[in-house]
């Protein structure tokens, strides 16, 4: 059951992100238009859900959701329980779907590191 619902949550994490911070900002008298901001770069981060980033603040989130490698191989091992194998196919494609959906500013900035990492996934 646990596993299950932090695998929905995952999969819905830009959802509940902008709910919670929506929530958090409120109860400190945030600026409803800059809170609504916050919510839709909240919400337009995702590397995996194509969605239109219309502000350089929303571009700006998206491509800095890039760099989170570790996390990547934590839920792989730890949350999803995979084996060697398909911990590394996951990894290695969810990376190179993130990187293809990185603005061209970003792509050149982390073209290094990405290609650093997959060289050690193949």
């Amino acid at each position: 059951m646990e596993r299950q619902r932090r695998i929905r949550t995952y999969e819905n994490h830009h959802i509940y992100g902008a709910e919670i911070a929506g929530a958090f900002l409120r109860e400190f008298g945030y600026d409803k238009t800059k809170l609504e901001l916050v919510q839709k770069c909240i919400l337009n981060h995702r590397g995996s859900k194509v969605m239109e980033k219309q502000s350089p603040e929303e571009i700006c989130v998206a491509d800095a959701d890039f760099d989170a490698v570790p996390s990547l191989f934590y839920l792989a091992y730890v949350q999803r329980k995979l084996g060697i194998d398909d911990g590394i196919d996951f990894v290695q494609n969810k990376l190179n779907r993130s990187y293809q959906k990185l603005s061209e500013r970003w792509k050149e900035i982390y073209k290094d590191k990405y290609e650093q990492v997959i060289s050690l996934l193949v």
